[in-house]
């Protein structure tokens, strides 16, 4: 839960500057998923722990976390090391390795940060 809008806008401009970062080359996918973890979950962005006030507040924030929801659905929850990823079963079952992480994760970033990336 946040202690203020200024805490939540803390917390997305690191995210979002990690996601940069990673997208830009300057650290690998491994890096990338040490350092950013699991927010969307940790700081509860979806408000399942918030209250009336909360709710609204990441409302109106809906856009930039919308980013970080879609990084853990279409990214943290599907990758696996590179040599199950190339595994028939896993790749039938969804699975990404880190190569193909990372590629989703450029098209994200450029999609959301349109004038940030060359």
């Amino acid at each position: 839960m946040m202690e203020s809008e200024e805490d939540l806008l803390s917390i997305l401009d690191k995210l979002d500057s990690l996601v940069l970062e990673c997208a830009a080359g300057n650290r690998s996918y491994e890096q990338f998923e040490a350092e950013y973890g699991y927010p969307f979950g940790y700081y509860a962005l979806d408000g399942h722990e918030s209250d009336d006030e909360e709710r609204a507040l990441l409302a109106r924030h809906q856009y930039r976390i919308e980013l970080h929801r879609r990084v853990a659905d279409e990214i943290l929850h599907l990758v696996c090391d590179q040599a199950k990823a190339e595994l028939e079963s896993y790749r039938q079952a969804g699975r990404i390795g880190p190569l193909e992480a990372m590629r989703r994760l450029k098209v994200l970033a450029r999609e959301f940060f349109p004038d940030a990336l060359p």
